[in-house]
């Protein structure tokens, strides 16, 4: 019996490539936003600290005033990396929306090469069952001859 070919492999192939590259750059992009979000985390917590440090013993005028101008700092920081976090996250979504098309696009061809390959093996299949009963029955008027 001979193997089975697909005629459209070639396009599968493309088809996996495309997929692939398309999940990399999502992975990517969640990555950036998994950074991201981990920054927010340190910044709150520094903003923590230091607003409980600010009044502590010990600590003057001057290091209140210190605190303070780090504090405006910290939150110019937290809403910069909120809006850059938004925009993460929007380009996550459009890779995510990609991914998944290139990966239904991929699935279609894999299906269609299921289908055809299973229907080219119960064929395949009939074909050597066919030649077999004609060779059994060929036997008993060979062997009687």
């Amino acid at each position: 019996m001979r193997r089975f070919r697909f005629n459209l492999e070639r396009l599968l192939e493309l088809r996996s490539f495309h997929e692939r590259k398309a999940e990399l750059l999502l992975a990517e992009k969640a990555g950036r936003c998994a950074l991201l979000d981990a920054r927010l985390k340190e910044v709150a917590l520094s903003r923590s600290t230091t607003s409980r440090e600010m009044f502590g013993p010990g600590r003057g005028i001057d290091d209140y005033r210190a605190s303070s101008l780090y504090l405006v700092r910290l939150d110019a920081e937290r809403d910069r990396l909120l809006e850059e976090l938004a925009r993460a996250e929007l380009e996550r979504e459009e890779a995510r929306k990609a991914y998944v098309a290139k990966r239904r696009e991929r699935e279609a061809i894999d299906k269609l090469k299921e289908r055809r390959q299973a229907e080219y093996y119960r064929l395949a299949e009939r074909e050597e069952t066919k030649i077999l009963d004609d060779h059994a029955r060929r036997r008993p008027v060979e062997a009687q001859g």
